[in-house]
């Protein structure tokens, strides 16, 4: 559905941090798509040098920006605002994702809030990523939605 090229003009990462390859469904409030590890990637040389696996940070990472997909999508003039990570309210690494596997990505918004005082929103999401099927880690994390030029005027040291 869309290539990394087409996702590259929706969220602000490349290469050598964008972790979606390709987004293969969008519905409502879900969006799936995968991500190709590959043993050349610059993580695995050094995590761990005696047992090669994605850090966990870097597999909750993908889910984010995956669900960030879907919040722009689902956001109007969403080029106004950031997407920041919030916080993680749960997170579980069920088992390690070695180099070479294609991690399949799953994240569903579970809703979207406003944030009373502020101009941010909050969005909360749930995500899984497997490989063949296969569960490998399980998050829920919160997107804060913050007005870009707002945001900067507060916390850009000039």
């Amino acid at each position: 559905m869309l290539g990394k090229e087409e996702i590259k003009k929706i969220i602000p990462y490349q290469e050598p941090f964008l972790f979606v390859d390709e987004v293969e469904e969008i519905g409502d409030n879900t969006i799936s798509g995968f991500y190709q590890t590959s043993a050349d990637n610059y993580y695995f040389k050094g995590h761990f040098v005696d047992f090669k696996i994605m850090p966990g940070v870097l597999v909750v990472e993908a889910l984010a920006q995956l669900s960030t997909i879907l919040l722009r999508k689902k956001i109007e003039n969403h080029k106004n605002y950031h997407f920041l990570a919030y916080d993680v309210r749960s997170c579980q690494f069920l088992k390690p994702i070695f180099p070479g596997e294609k991690i399949s990505l799953r994240t569903e918004v579970l809703g979207i809030y406003d944030i009373p005082e502020a101009t941010t929103k909050i969005a909360r999401v749930k995500g899984q990523a497997l490989v063949k099927d296969d569960l490998k880690c399980e998050a829920r994390f919160s997107v804060a939605i913050v007005d870009k030029k707002e945001f900067e005027e507060k916390n850009v040291s000039k």
